[in-house]
């Protein structure tokens, strides 16, 4: 009979050890959650949207973008945008928020280290070569159309022209130099234009 009572015993206090190893298994797991969650960027979140995926971006100038995710920089997404014509790069910066899929950071992709090292500057300077016609997007509101001339490391020299002109010294209105943080978006014909594809 006294066996059966340390049995009985012996087995109680298994299975509140097995569930309290379990309890702070759980427990442990939840945390592991919140630290990675708690590492995430906007540029990962951004990364692990699935493919042919839309997202709705509000810029910092008060627009609204509706776009597929074609790629993401180190400091900027670009994406065919749904409702017009063109390619859109927006640098991360001038993001104040971003309506994407559902769980989109729950399957990180792995990341294009080439792609985590390209700027804003170096698209630019890509656009530059091609003499790529742009439009920006400034951060205090307003718009300009030209070509990238001279691409600096924080900044861009845009000749400014009309839209479908070419920039020939008579097309040309004036070369503004602008800080890459004055600009919240670039818009440009195709992927082709900014060397992606």
């Amino acid at each position: 009979m006294p066996s059966d009572r340390w049995e009985s015993l012996f087995e109680d206090l298994e299975l509140q050890f097995a569930a309290e190893r379990d309890a702070a298994g759980a427990v442990l797991e939840a945390e592991r959650d919140r630290v990675w969650v708690g590492r995430l960027t906007l540029r990962q979140r951004l990364a692990a949207v699935p493919a042919g995926a839309d997202i709705v971006v509000d810029d910092t100038a008060g627009e609204v973008h509706r776009l597929r995710v074609d790629a993401v920089g180190a400091n900027w997404v670009a994406g065919t945008m749904t409702e017009s014509t063109g390619i859109l790069v927006l640098r991360l910066d001038a993001i104040d928020a971003v309506r994407m899929p559902d769980r989109a950071a729950d399957a990180p992709q792995d990341a294009d280290p080439l792609l985590e090292r390209m700027d804003v500057g170096f698209l630019v300077r890509g656009l530059a070569r091609r003499r790529a016609a742009v439009t920006v997007g400034l951060v205090r509101g307003g718009r300009l159309t030209g070509t990238p001339a001279l691409v600096g490391a924080d900044h861009v020299d845009l000749a400014v022209h009309d839209p479908g002109d070419a920039p020939r010294s008579a097309a040309v209105r004036e070369v503004r130099t602008l800080a890459f943080a004055a600009i919240t978006w670039v818009r440009v014909g195709a992927r082709r234009d900014l060397g992606l594809g």
